[in-house]
């Protein structure tokens, strides 16, 4: 039975752990099921049997002190077991419902829900002391995020989905081979349509079963926090699936979804929105969200579609919806207070204050969002043919104006590369020579600008078609060497990134970055500093963004002494023109960008690169 204490916390929206008394519980030999369903006339538990046909139906009772909860007890362990609700209402309409609180659902096309089998996982004490390491002080810490859709990153030899514990053998090891810090997974709450990339969810509380067990998703969580790699969950709270044997009309009417029919549903993609008005669809969405993070252990969420609750649904002036974010501010504080290391990042919130601001100081409690307005203004100038990009330089250096107002996650995502978008590759104009070195580029001024980093998968390779849901990634594109060449550069970036504390460890603080030169158009060039704690970690970025090399370009320096480059976009191991070889410059008392000193280097065309202060003063002379 429910006690009154959690009745009451269930209805006015403060129950985290509604999975534990909903759903289909095995306990002793017994299965309870217990359903939160108000205003119809009769609720039956239908069993089905292998061959998916009705094997017994049981009665459900309401619980005496609450007319809108349904349960009965089965004397019989049913584990294994499909099931659905035949809900009856006053209409005489008979609704046959999957359970929203279902640990396991059917492989699509089948609908049904599972009876799941308990789970035989144990963490262990090293994966655990991994995973806190992991989150520990993670905002002085590098993060390059590895986002993607597991059923298509690759595929096993027969075609098929590989298994969570496939990935954990295949991911994992490339994943931290490449450098990459942390995995972003998109959903895989339990969805219908593999098209919907899991966004169009009908399990909140169910694994997809394309992939294997929860169990086998445990296997896979372990081995990333055992690699050291961090692991987050793309999680939608806004909206869900409108498909009629889920959450949709639930009891014939409006129930988990907004009651406001203007609100209600979403008509670009063609889902519902949560009504978090009411009590009962709050805690549902607070447990689904506790149980991820205790089941799972994963280390983190990205919510997708804030929006959807940081403004009113379908208002074009976008008014900001206090419901929403009390709501998601409730959320946060929730997860913080059941798992303070958690890591919490939010889609684009477009134009909300304080997104990643504590719940208790008004902000809405994530600890990143991604920065969707640098994303934008890049692509947007990085598409720009080179001989325009003088007229257009304001967008390359605008982000700066408010770079310190949130905690940012610069994300190149899945979104950028879809639906005729283009990859990354070949949004960039030029032959294919030029769009390698730009990208090389591209991708030189997002791990240098202050924010932690996100880039979908097949990016760190040039993949050069968009992402079409095809069966896999065009891995065979790795046999040409301009590929392998791209991936040695992402690889020996993500290192250089990693080692250089002046490009992470004040990403939110203005004191980690300087700009030398944001204005000049003319070359099209952007030169800055990124600084660390320590005055020995300073480093100067200069990104040439012009298809013009600048062979004697001056750059001011914070002081005398001898430079060395120490990374360069176009070195000839990733295709590009500068032979190896060490490259100085010692500073001479010549002003440039404001400073007393300078040095003259070589600047190839579109070119990223990075010099450092190696020996100071006259010890250079």
């Amino acid at each position: 039975m429910i006690p009154e204490e959690k009745l009451k916390d269930f209805h006015t929206g403060s129950m985290t752990d509604a999975h534990k008394y909903f759903g289909a519980t095995v306990e002793g030999g017994n299965t309870f099921f217990t359903l939160w369903v108000p205003d119809v006339e009769s609720v039956d538990v239908v069993l089905f049997d292998a061959s998916d046909n009705p094997w017994k139906s049981y009665n459900m009772n309401r619980l005496p002190n609450d007319d809108t909860i349904w349960q009965v007890q089965v004397p019989k362990d049913l584990t294994g077991f499909s099931y659905m609700y035949e809900i009856l209402l006053s209409t005489g309409e008979l609704l046959m419902k999957a359970d929203p609180y279902a640990k396991q659902g059917q492989m699509r096309p089948d609908t049904k829900s599972v009876i799941a089998e308990r789970s035989r996982h144990e963490w262990t004490k090293a994966v655990l002391n991994n995973k806190g390491d992991i989150a520990e002080k993670h905002i002085e810490k590098p993060m390059a995020i590895y986002e993607l859709h597991i059923g298509t990153w690759k595929r096993n030899k027969q075609g098929e989905f590989l298994s969570y514990r496939e990935l954990a053998h295949e991911l994992v090891p490339y994943v931290k081979n490449m450098g990459f810090t942390h995995i972003e997974i998109l959903p895989i709450t339990e969805h219908p349509l593999d098209e919907s990339w899991g966004y169009q969810t009908t399990g909140y509380f169910a694994p997809t079963s394309r992939h294997g067990t929860a169990d086998d998703l445990k296997y896979f969580v372990s081995a990333c926090a055992e690699q050291g790699i961090g692991l987050f969950l793309d999680w939608v709270p806004g909206h869900f699936c409108s498909d009629a044997f889920a959450l949709s009309l639930f009891n014939g009417k409006p129930l988990y979804e907004e009651s406001r029919l203007e609100r209600r549903l979403n008509p670009d993609w063609g889902t519902l929105n949560f009504d978090i008005q009411k009590g009962e669809v709050a805690s549902f969405l607070k447990s689904s969200a506790h149980y991820w993070l205790e089941e799972f252990k994963f280390d983190g969420f990205r919510m997708d579609a804030v929006i959807t609750q940081l403004f009113i649904p379908n208002e074009e002036t976008r008014p900001f919806n206090e419901e929403g974010k009390s709501f998601l501010a409730s959320l946060t504080a929730s997860l913080k207070k059941a798992a303070p290391q958690t890591i919490l990042i939010a889609e684009d919130a477009w134009g909300h204050p304080k997104v990643t601001h504590a719940s208790d100081q008004n902000g809405v409690g994530f600890d990143y969002k991604w920065n969707f307005g640098w994303m934008h203004d890049t692509l947007a100038y990085m598409k720009t043919p080179p001989e325009k990009r003088p007229e257009h330089h304001g967008k390359m250096n605008f982000s700066l104006m408010y770079q310190y107002d949130e905690r940012y996650i610069l994300a190149f995502s899945h979104d950028e590369v879809v639906h005729g978008e283009k990859s990354l590759l070949n949004k960039l104009p030029g032959a294919l020579e030029e769009k390698f070195s730009q990208l090389r580029l591209l991708l030189g001024f997002w791990a240098t600008h202050p924010g932690k980093k996100l880039l979908f998968m097949g990016q760190e390779f040039g993949h050069f078609d968009e992402w079409e849901f095809k069966p896999e990634l065009d891995w065979g594109s790795l046999e040409k060497e301009p590929h392998q060449q791209m991936a040695r550069y992402t690889k020996e970036l993500l290192a250089f990134y990693k080692q250089e504390k002046a490009l992470f460890q004040l990403d939110d603080h203005p004191k980690g970055f300087v700009w030398l030169d944001a204005d000049n158009h003319e070359q099209s060039v952007a030169s800055f500093i990124r600084r660390g704690k320590n005055p020995e970690d300073e480093a100067i970025v200069l990104c040439n963004f012009s298809n013009a090399a600048y062979s004697e370009f001056r750059v001011g320096v914070t002081g005398a002494g001898k430079y060395e480059q120490v990374f360069s976009s176009a070195a000839a191991k990733y295709g590009g023109v500068q032979e190896d070889a060490i490259r100085t410059a010692v500073a001479d008392d010549i002003h440039a960008d404001g400073r007393d000193q300078s040095i003259q280097i070589d600047l190839p065309a579109f070119t990223m690169c990075i010099w450092k202060l190696m020996e100071r003063g006259s010890e250079a002379d």
